[in-house]
């Protein structure tokens, strides 16, 4: 190291003491050009010599102290002498340009104060950054943006022109016809440092800003249009799926790579996720969406806060009050009453397992509410905050419960008492609600010994008063909700509760005496038969409802164990199947219910009461999820083989119950695994015989009358066998009207089929079919677009979700929507061209300002409908990708980027049926499953790929599929890998029909997006002999997808060097082209 330093030394100041002398005497010495050259040629001699006998590694070190050295000198004409040298060094071989270049920009004394350094290294870099290596450019250009942020906002004039060698080189690198690196490279460096929002450093004026805007197409390639406009269906079999995921710490889009997309893109999805938190049941589609693991519930080594979803819980909260301040009556089964039935669940659960924080969410509720003067639902969100107080106080500090006196204070204003509630009405427990929330905190006060004890207010004396006057009462009467109140009181003591539920449990569990007989042969049950209403278990708290769950089961298992004779009571089976509906109850409920009830009653040999529990699945159940449903079928497996259990009744219980578990699942999820017995000759169905057909449909429709889910049914039959009922018309329309007519007098009028539908196809003649026509598809749509939107009043009767078949309006919605549609005497291609000439014609009946939410409908329906429907979206594609706007360069003189942006063109009512249909396309594939999707590749290789001849097509078959790589990525590589590889196809058709691409750099910027961010090298092997093929200027600008060794300049005509770009460029330079290493 040392010997280095010497030696370098010694060469170098050679020439520097040669300038000393002149320096001594200025002006009395002039230097020829002659005499420079040999100077430069003289010390070069000396140090190629030095050179030569280096190691490969003390190369970087011999480069780092020429720098140094040059650096440390004061002469202007020195420093410039010795960077004359050092470009001579890389010019002739000596030197490697990369590691000169990084030298220089990296050199700790490269400021810019020293105007002269700062120029001459710019100028240098400028001069032989071409040797460099892409690689090496990428970090180089980094390395100078870095450089030039730390020039301050002003300087003196004088300088500016100095300083601009810096802003040069950078113009150099971004040159899209220099082709240093890939541009792809450059945006990602770029974008880094300058975000969305971020204006770049003055010195690099717009050639930033102007550089980043030539890949605004990449991005709107990649982007799915409308897509902050389009919801799910929750507990749809589509809505579990990687579409719907969003950051959970900013609420985003995982958008790949950083690319300028659309601004609405880079928002939090406040709107998306607040509507799947207000739908029953979507409680797993938020976990998923967030990606938020439910843990045992001994998580605190887990804490998993999402400080985005308390704001969203939050903000519902304010609704709901917002929404009670407009509603005269509550406990009539309103959206109100619906509403905060379904937050409590929502709260409960997400706190619960600490995704949202209690303390945080309730002093955030108290600045929201604050001085908004909402008081109408205060006895409501106490309600809800009771739920998890009671259930949690005793395992977490107090200290995390107070913040809800400072929202009491808010609320409760009043001076005076407030008045006790008529107790025999249920919404009194939620008058009662603060009162029950102030003793469970008192209480926990006096177990902690804590000093923090609270007065009980002064508003709340009467209603505790109430409770404690209560209390004293021994013989409790279920003729009103005094019991529910003493529960959701004193569920904390021990002491007081056991009195309360006391007289609940034994209400369902009988004496122990009276009998009852039930259906079979000496079958007698313990003789209660009045279960606990549902308005009485609504007003119980979770924690009063846990405990009492906890006692039906502890008691079966208890008769279990002494294998009794007499059948469960009636009342006490039908409870527990209530109670087992309450999601916020599922660790004690289905959970307990599964893994521990069903087992342990098993293994004790109690066949009644295991064939009452199979039975009390089958038909009083609703809403389980399908770990649960996958667990319970294992259990009934296992079952199945034991001995003991072949007693004919329990045995078909078993095999009934298994049926339904493996029915549940939808048949758009399993009939990709079933098409081949589709085609087998011993299909369920006669192909010859039409009356046996016609019995079996019927004989169906009727072990239905009993079903729990017609409408399921129905749409799975219909689903399943499209192909063997698409010419049976009229077994269609009696298969429907036996199911939907046996219903009618126990379900409210328009709860399933449209008026237009039961008017006109259920009584048309076999002979003369009803056929729909625009306006009747349009109103279809609306009723879901209506339903989505959560219009009041909905299209459809308000029920009690809890127990419906669906578990919300809009999955309701979508499931008679596609029964009715496919019970039409229409074929499927002609209703799939009608559902999507909805929006694709111009129809008065759909809003403009509306029209994403049109699409998404469509794109939700659609897809649960069989192949034939969706697939007419395929001859769309091939309609439009064939019109003369996309096949003519004469046709459409414009900018192919604008015409397929479906929002611009939508806005200024210039709309094209090409930005429709991408638009369409989208909705319908964002939506589709994985299996839908996979028929992509081959309808864009054996369809697509013959007639894609022009730039325009290519474009356009690129903003179709390119925004579902990422998830072709995630759920089907080998589909992705067949796209790959034919957008190259399709790509090298373009360039042989082609004179000249016009967009070449947004083409191939995509290329290289897709190549970082999802192939890789996995398609490196067909593309190198695709990208060999193709044109000169092309094959320049993709030669570091397949790392092409080497590019002759002379192979690149000057014409197809010109720009490639959508953008102008301006001062382009002519540049000598570089070889990759």
């Amino acid at each position: 190291m040392v010997q280095m330093e010497t030696q370098l030394q010694s060469i170098f100041e050679e020439v520097v003491k040669t300038e000393i002398i002149e320096e001594a005497f200025p002006g009395m010495f002039m230097d020829t050009p002659e005499d420079e050259k040999t100077k430069l040629i003289s010390c070069l001699g000396a140090f190629r010599q030095f050179w030569g006998g280096l190691s490969q590694e003390s190369h970087e070190q011999c480069i780092q102290w020429i720098v140094k050295f040059i650096h440390g000198q004061h002469s202007p004409k020195r420093i410039s002498f010795l960077y004359d040298c050092l470009a001579m060094a890389v010019e002739t071989g000596l030197l490697p340009p990369r590691m000169v270049c990084e030298s220089l920009i990296n050199s700790d004394t490269l400021e810019w104060e020293r105007t002269q350094l700062w120029a001459l290294t710019f100028k240098l870099v400028r001069k032989i950054i071409g040797g460099v290596d892409y690689k090496g450019v990428r970090d180089l250009l980094k390395v100078i943006l870095e450089k030039t942020l730390t020039i301050p906002n002003t300087v003196s004039s004088a300088v500016v022109q100095q300083l601009l060698a810096a802003r040069e080189v950078i113009a150099y690198i971004l040159e899209r016809n220099a082709c240093l690196l890939p541009a792809y490279f450059a945006v990602t460096e770029i974008r880094k440092l300058y975000p969305e929002g971020k204006l770049p450093h003055w010195l690099l004026g717009n050639l930033v800003s102007d550089f980043v805007d030539t890949f605004r197409p990449t991005a709107r390639i990649n982007s799915i249009c409308g897509r902050c406009s389009l919801l799910p269906v929750v507990n749809n079999s589509g809505a579990i799926c990687n579409s719907w995921k969003l950051d959970p710490a900013t609420l985003r889009f995982p958008l790949k790579g950083l690319l300028p997309y659309d601004k609405d893109l880079f928002e939090p999805q406040t709107a998306l996720l607040r509507y799947v938190l207000e739908q029953p049941y979507s409680r797993d589609m938020v976990c998923n969406m967030l990606g938020l693991n439910k843990q045992t519930l001994n998580i605190a080594q887990h804490k998993q806060r999402c400080p985005v979803l308390e704001d969203q819980l939050v903000d519902l909260v304010v609704y709901a009050m917002e929404r009670s301040e407009t509603e005269e009556k509550f406990d009539d089964g309103g959206t109100s009453q619906l509403l905060w039935q379904h937050l409590s669940s929502q709260l409960i659960f997400f706190v619960l397992f600490q995704f949202a924080s209690f303390p945080h969410m309730v002093l955030s509720l108290h600045q929201k509410l604050a001085g908004r003067g909402l008081i109408k639902g205060r006895d409501h969100l106490m309600w809800v905050l009771l739920q998890f107080i009671s259930g949690s106080i005793q395992k977490n500090a107090l200290a995390d419960f107070l913040p809800v006196m400072k929202l009491f204070d808010l609320l409760y204003p009043e001076k005076e008492f407030i008045p006790v509630p008529d107790i025999n009405k249920p919404q009194s427990t939620h008058a009662f609600a603060m009162t029950c929330i102030w003793i469970h905190l008192n209480r926990k006060a006096q177990n902690d010994n804590s000093k923090l004890q609270i007065p009980i207010p002064h508003s709340l004396k009467l209603h505790h008063e109430f409770l404690q006057q209560s209390l004293r009462n021994k013989s409790l009467q279920m003729n009103d909700y005094k019991i529910a109140l003493l529960c959701n009181a004193y569920s904390t003591n021990s002491e007081c509760f056991t009195l309360p539920m006391g007289a609940l449990v034994e209400t369902i569990y009988g004496n122990g005496i009276m009998r009852i007989p039930l259906p079979g042969t000496s079958c007698l049950a313990s003789g209660s038969i009045t279960p606990l209403p549902m308005n009485l278990l609504d007003s119980l708290t979770v924690h009063a409802k846990m405990s009492l769950i906890h006692s039906i089961a502890t008691r079966v298992i208890k008769l279990a164990h002494a294998k009794s004779s007499v059948a469960l009571a009636p009342a006490l089976v039908e409870t527990y199947s209530r109670l087992l509906v309450y999601m916020e109850i599922e660790s004690l409920g289905i959970k307990g219910f599964i893994s521990q009830l069903l087992p342990t009653v098993f293994k004790s040999h109690a066949w009644g009461i295991l064939h009452t529990l199979l039975e009390m699945f089958s038909y009083r159940m609703h809403h389980i999820q399908p770990h649960y449903r996958v667990q319970l079928l294992s259990h009934l497996h296992t079952l199945a083989a034991v001995a003991q259990t072949n007693q004919n009744q329990l045995h078909l219980c078993v095999e009934s119950t298994a049926l339904r578990l493996i029915t549940a699942l939808g048949s758009s999820e399993v009939q990709p695994q079933f098409t081949r017995f589709l085609s087998d000759p011993k299909t369920v169905l006669s192909a010859e015989s039409e009356e046996l057909n016609r019995a079996l449909i019927l004989t169906l429709a009727r072990a239905t009358h009993v079903t729990d889910r017609p409408v399921t049914y129905l749409y799975n039959t219909l689903h399943y066998y499209e192909m063997h009922l698409r010419n049976r018309e009229s077994l269609k329309r009696k298969l429907v009207h036996a199911i939907i007519g046996s219903l009618k007098d126990n379900r409210p009028q328009g709860w399933c089929l449209s008026d237009t539908y039961l008017k006109c196809a259920m009584n048309a003649r076999e002979d003369n079919p009803w056929v729909p026509d625009d306006s009747y598809y349009c109103k279809l749509i609306g009723r879901l677009v209506d339903t989505m939107a959560g219009k009041s009043p909905g299209p459809f009767p308000n029920c009690d979700w809890r127990f419906n078949e669906f578990p919300n309006p809009a999955a309701h919605a979508l499931h008679v929507t596609c029964v009715e549609l496919m019970a039409l005497a229409v074929s499927g291609q002609d209703v799939g061209n009608a559902l999507l000439n909805v929006v694709l014609k111009s129809q008065p009946l759909v809003p403009r300002e509306n029209i994403t939410a049109w699409m998404n409908a469509i794109g939700l329906i659609i897809t649960a409908l069989p192949e034939p429907y969706w697939i007419v979206l395929h001859d769309r594609i091939v309609s439009v990708i064939s019109s003369p706007s996309l096949t003519s360069e004469t046709e459409w003189v414009g900018y192919p980027f604008r015409l397929f942006d479906f929002t611009a063109c939508h806005q200024s009512y210039s709309e094209m049926s090409c930005s429709y249909t991408l638009a369409l396309a989208h909705a319908v594939w964002h939506h589709s499953s994985i299996g839908q999707l996979s028929l992509i590749p081959k309808f864009l290789t054996e369809v697509l790929l013959p007639i894609v001849k022009t730039e325009f097509q290519l474009l356009y078959v690129y903003h179709l599929v390119g925004p579902f790589l990422q998830r072709f990525q995630q759920e089907r590589t080998r589909c992705m890998i067949e796209i790959g590889v034919a957008f190259y196809d399709m790509l090298l058709n373009v360039d042989q029909c082609s004179t000249h691409l016009n967009y070449m750099d947004p083409i191939c910027d995509f290329l290289y997006h897709m190549k970082y961010m999802f192939t890789g090298d996995s398609v490196k092997e067909q593309v190198e002999k695709i990208i060999c093929n193709l044109k000169p200027a092309l094959k320049l600008r993709l030669r570091f997808i397949t790392h092409i060794s080497k590019m002759e300049p002379a192979a690149v005509p000057p014409q197809a060097v010109s720009s490639g770009s959508p953008a102008p460029q301006s001062n382009q330079v002519p540049v000598s082209l570089p070889v990759t290493q």
